[in-house]
């Protein structure tokens, strides 16, 4: 069985993360149990490994790589941007700015599930 591996990172401070990287981590466990509910047949399975980060590292913050690979670099239509992340800023006590996905005109802070659904999808072949 060929396994995936998503790879996501997140801020943690005080034993507590930002909303964005919250509801990113709560669509990819959704997403995890679907993909694995779906591509286990076709001999493929998904992994979710999560990467706490200190805000030295807060550039990587929320974060995914699919085997190894930033999201990014697999679906070409992405382009990363950045915008206030009041959440951060409460949780390390000044303005924060945090990754967003733009595809388009759409900006996202949290990256949708059907970008990292084409993702895994890619790299495992199988759809």
């Amino acid at each position: 069985m060929k396994t995936v591996e998503i790879e996501w990172r997140r801020l943690v401070q005080d034993g507590a993360t930002c909303e964005r990287c919250g509801d990113t981590g709560a669509l990819l466990e959704q997403l995890v149990e679907r993909l694995n509910a779906e591509c286990r047949p076709r001999g493929v399975a998904v992994k979710l490994e999560t990467v706490a980060l200190g805000s030295e590292h807060i550039e990587e913050s929320n974060q995914i790589r699919i085997d190894g690979r930033l999201l990014e670099q697999l679906q070409p239509q992405i382009v990363v941007g950045q915008n206030d992340c009041p959440s951060c800023g409460d949780l390390l006590g000044h303005t924060q700015d945090c990754p967003t996905i733009d595809v388009g005109d759409e900006i996202h802070e949290v990256p949708p599930a059907w970008l990292i659904r084409r993702a895994v999808c890619c790299s495992a072949g199988c759809c």
